[in-house]
C-alpha cells in the first residue's frame, strides 16, 4: 500500500496525498502534529498510539523509526542494487559526489545532501530512489551502533572506510569509539563484498576480513603520489593495480580530497566499471567543503560546513602552498564534550601557522583557544569582515572554518557580498 509513496517527518513539510510518520525525537513527539499534518493534506500518518483524528487516516505500528527503516530496506530487495556505503570522519559526502558525477543520474542513485542517519537515509531511499542498478550511500556516525543500523538497512557489497578521526568524539564516547563505530562498516557488509580502505595502521590491525584494498597518500593499493597546484587547478598522479593515472583537476583539491580520490578509483576498479574519468576532473566540491573561490586574486576557501582537528590541519596545510600571506576565520569545533578545551588548545597549535586568525566566537566554546596570531574575536560578522577586507591584498589566501552549528557561512556571506543571515 506504501508503494511510490512520499513521506515526510515534519508536519510543517506535509502535503497533498503524502505519508506523515510521527516520530518520536528527544524534544517533541511527531504525534503531537499528526492532526496539523492532515490538515496540511497528508493522506495518512503513521502512529504507534491512538491519535484524536479519525482513525481511517492511521497507520499504527510499534515503532514508526523501525517501520521507516524496515520499508526502504524492503524497496532495496525489490529492485537488488550493488550498493556502495561510505564512511569516516572527513570526505563522506565528496566522495559520494565524485562516484555519482561519474556514474551519472540513470544508473546511480545517491543519499541527497546531509540525510544520512538512521532516520534520513531511509527517507531519501523511500522518496528518491527510482530503482537505479547502483546505490552509493554515505553513512553517518554518532555513536557505535549507527553503521550497524544503516547497514541493516542497506547492506553495502562494497564498503569504504575513509580516514578515522575526533570528529563528534564528545558524542561517540572517545577516540576508540569512534573507530570501533566506523569499522561497523566492514564488519556489516555482505559476505562476498569487498572493503575499501585507508592505508591506516589503527583501521588495518582491527579488519578481520582479508577482502579488502587499501588506499592512501604515497601508500596503499590505490595511492595519491604526488600533486601540484596550477594557478586554480591541480595536477595529481595515481598508481593502481591497474595502472597509473594523471588527472588534472578544474579547482583547487585539498591533500585530503585528493588521497580520497585514490579510493574512488578503487570503486570503479572493483566494481569493473569503465567511466569517463575527465567527469572526475572536472568535479567541484560541495559549497561548505572545501570550496576554493578565486575573487579579486586571493584565495578564499569555504570549508564552513563541518569542522575536526583533522580537517583543520589538511586545510591549513593547503592554505600555506596558496597564499604568500594566509588568513583564517574560524569558529568552534562541537561535539567534543569533555574534550573540547584540550580539541581548542591543539586547535590553536595548528592555526601558528598562519599570518592571522580572526575568531568568530558567536559560539564560546573557541575562546579556550589560545594562538598568538589571533587579530580579532568577535560575535559580530560585520565587524570581522570590515577588518578582514581592510588587511588582505592580491595573492592571499584566507580559509573560513568552523563546525555549522556555528554559522560561519554568516560572515563568509557577508564578506561574499551578500548579507549575514
Amino acid at each position: 500500500m506504501f508503494e511510490n509513496a512520499k513521506f515526510v517527518i515534519d508536519s510543517r513539510q506535509a502535503f497533498e496525498g503524502c505519508i506523515f510518520v510521527a516520530l518520536k525525537g528527544e524534544r517533541t513527539d511527531g504525534h503531537y502534529y499528526v492532526r496539523e499534518a492532515l490538515e496540511r493534506g497528508a493522506a495518512l500518518a503513521v502512529v504507534e498510539r491512538i491519535v484524536d483524528v479519525p482513525k481511517e487516516k492511521l497507520y499504527f505500528v510499534e515503532d514508526t523509526r523501525l517501520f521507516l527503516q524496515k520499508l526502504a530496506a524492503q524497496k532495496i530487495v525489490r529492485y537488488d542494487p550493488k550498493i556502495v556505503g561510505i564512511t569516516g570522519s572527513n570526505g563522506k559526502t565528496t566522495v559520494k559526489e565524485m562516484i555519482h558525477r561519474c556514474l551519472g543520474e540513470e544508473i546511480a542513485f545517491r543519499n541527497p545532501g546531509n540525510l544520512n542517519t538512521e532516520i534520513g537515509l531511509p527517507l531519501s531511499i523511500l522518496n528518491d530512489y527510482r530503482g537505479q542498478p547502483y546505490m552509493i550511500l554515505e553513512m553517518a556516525m554518532n555513536k557505535p551502533g549507527d553503521i550497524t543500523t544503516l547497514c541493516r538497512i542497506a547492506q553495502p557489497h562494497v564498503s569504504i572506510l575513509l580516514n578515522v578521526g575526533t570528529a563528534h568524539r564528545g558524542v561517540a564516547g572517545g577516540d576508540e569509539q569512534i573507530l570501533k563505530g566506523k569499522l561497523e562498516i566492514v564488519e556489516n557488509m555482505r559476505e562476498n563484498g569487498i572493503a575499501i580502505l585507508h592505508n591506516d595502521p589503527r583501521i588495518l590491525q582491527r579488519v578481520r576480513r582479508r577482502d579488502f584494498v587499501t588506499f592512501g597518500f604515497q601508500s596503499g593499493d590505490y595511492r595519491l603520489t604526488s600533486y601540484v597546484y596550477e594557478g586554480p587547478s591541480t595536477r595529481a598522479w595515481y598508481e593502481t593495480p591497474k595502472g597509473v593515472h594523471q588527472l588534472r583537476f578544474s579547482t583547487i583539491l585539498n591533500v585530503g580530497q585528493l588521497v580520497n580520490v585514490a579510493a574512488v578509483l578503487a570503486v570503479f576498479s572493483v566494481l569493473n566499471l569503465q567511466v569517463d574519468l575527465t567527469k572526475l576532473e572536472s568535479f567541484v566540491p560541495v559549497s561548505g567543503r572545501f570550496r576554493v573561490l578565486l575573487i579579486d586574486e586571493v584565495y578564499v576557501v569555504d570549508d564552513t560546513y563541518n569542522a575536526s582537528l583533522e580537517s583543520f590541519k589538511v586545510a591549513v596545510e593547503t592554505l600555506k602552498k596558496l597564499g604568500e600571506r594566509t588568513y583564517a576565520v574560524v569558529g568552534s569545533i562541537k561535539e567534543q564534550g569533555i574534550y573540547s578545551q584540550e580539541t581548542h588548545r591543539q586547535l590553536g597549535k595548528i592555526l601558528e601557522q598562519l599570518d592571522g586568525v580572526f575568531v568568530y566566537n558567536a559560539d564560546h566554546e573557541i575562546d579556550s583557544m589560545e594562538c598568538s596570531k589571533i587579530l580579532l574575536k568577535s560575535d559580530e560578522p560585520e565587524v570581522i569582515v570590515t577588518k578582514l577586507k581592510s588587511m588582505l591584498r592580491m595573492k592571499d589566501a584566507v580559509l573560513f572554518k568552523a563546525s555549522r552549528a556555528v554559522g560561519m557561512e554568516k560572515v563568509l556571506n557577508l564578506f561574499l557580498g551578500g548579507k549575514a543571515e
